[in-house]
């Protein structure tokens, strides 16, 4: 690619994020800081409609909301492998004022799998086509922020990014005594949101931990897991406060929780991004964006002052009280043919969401057949109302029940509903199941 192209894209970029009016000037406007995070936008990742349709659709509902943010932070995997023609992608969307428009500030950084080792001359393709810093350190509004570039098993880069935020962190509670401290990385600490600890996906990292656990100001937003934003684990506090931000080119949830699998059904048309709010008590209000069809996830998380740990909200939950189904539910099975079945029941609620659903076909003795779905709570409006699950192969003969037990994120269930008796008729002529 000529390098002239390269050394005017990112002139582009650069002024283009540089926005129309510097931090400090925006500080002397007063006001409080609205800002919005996105995060694995992943240009060109082609699942469902692709990185083209759905980073756009995404930047235009999140940044067209009233009032309209000061700033968006894009915290890392860019791109699908780092490649030139990729950032330049990038590069064309976010440099679109119907994207982005004039005065919001972006701020990018890196995600280690997919824009820093997912191929040749990746590091040198972000610094020569996007031209932005690999950290930084930038005050809005009165308020500190700082975003971390992610370098996972590179111990020289993680060192650097250590030191950086070490040094950012002291500095920022020094200045800004009382206010909370907004930091960006791609990868979550261990053990906090959704998607970081052994027991829920395990992609969490310590790197930061020793540095970010002195720190009950910081409120972290992460990335990495495409982990569904609408899980009430995506917030949590301990040592300080962790946001997991969703994800924008597909969703995943933890292995071995449903059988289909970490994409469930519909996992490529899920985009998520949150919006932030400090209040005038110095309060932290997150709204949680369904990007993808424009809804609120709902209720907002309030993250409250003062940020020195007393207020942790979101501390040591146990999603009590367990899911329940609507009163008389009764599943409903119909025959397929043969020794198969669907099996139907509505969508149970919870006081968050309900997570999956354990399905089982019992005889009088043990289970003949089970199966754990999705209920596909992250298609926000479009979550499908009752769901089906189809077995095959069952006993002819037997008196059957199928019975469905609603599981929540903290694995509470609830009480099963149980259908009517049935059996599979010994004749596989017959198409019907005897009830």
């Amino acid at each position: 690619m000529n390098m002239n192209r390269f050394i005017t894209t990112a002139m582009i970029i650069a002024a283009y994020c540089a926005g129309t009016l510097s931090a400090q000037e925006r500080t002397n406007n007063g006001g409080l800081p609205r800002f919005a995070v996105i995060s694995d936008i992943h240009f060109e990742n082609n699942r469902g409609e692709g990185a083209k349709v759905k980073v756009p659709r995404a930047l235009k509902n999140l940044l067209g909301k009233t009032p309209r943010v000061d700033a968006v932070f894009v915290v890392g995997d860019l791109t699908e492998r780092g490649k030139a023609e990729e950032y330049e992608q990038l590069v064309a969307a976010f440099g679109d004022r119907s994207n982005v428009p004039e005065g919001v500030d972006v701020y990018f950084m890196l995600g280690y799998n997919h824009d820093v080792h997912a191929g040749e001359n990746c590091l040198e393709n972000y610094l020569t086509i996007v031209g932005q810093p690999l950290y930084h350190y930038v005050e809005i509004k009165g308020y500190p922020f700082i975003a971390i570039s992610e370098w996972g098993a590179d111990a020289v880069r993680s060192d650097e990014a250590r030191q950086f935020l070490s040094d950012r962190l002291e500095d920022a509670v020094r200045k800004y005594p009382g206010k909370p401290v907004f930091v960006f990385t791609h990868l979550p600490p261990r053990n906090t949101c959704y998607g970081s600890s052994e027991n829920d996906g395990d992609f969490g990292s310590n790197a930061l931990l020793p540095v970010l656990n002195q720190y009950p100001q910081a409120i972290v937003f992460t990335g990495h897991t495409h982990f569904p934003l609408g899980d009430p684990r995506s917030i949590h506090q301990d040592k300080f406060t962790t946001v997991n931000d969703g994800g924008t080119a597909y969703s995943e949830v933890e292995p071995g929780v449903v059988d289909i699998g970490i994409h469930p059904e519909n996992y490529e048309y899920v985009t998520e991004g949150v919006i932030v709010n400090v209040t005038a008590d110095n309060d932290v209000e997150i709204e949680r964006w369904d990007t993808y069809r424009n809804e609120e996830i709902l209720p907002r998380w309030l993250v409250e002052a003062p940020h020195d740990g007393s207020r942790f909200t979101y501390k040591n939950r146990d999603g009590f009280p367990a899911p329940v189904f609507p009163r008389g539910t009764r599943p409903t099975v119909k025959n397929t043919g043969g020794s198969a079945v669907a099996v139907t029941f509505p969508q149970a609620a919870d006081n968050d969401v309900v997570h999956h659903y354990i399905v089982e076909i019992k005889d009088d003795r043990q289970t003949v057949g089970s199966f754990r779905i999705f209920s596909q709570y992250y298609l926000s409006s479009h979550m499908p109302k009752q769901l089906t699950v189809n077995f095959s192969d069952l006993p002819a003969g037997k008196k059957l029940t199928a019975q469905v037990k609603a599981v929540d994120s903290y694995n509470n269930q609830s009480a099963p509903v149980v259908s009517k008796t049935f059996r599979i008729p010994a004749s596989k002529n017959k198409n019907s199941v005897n009830k």
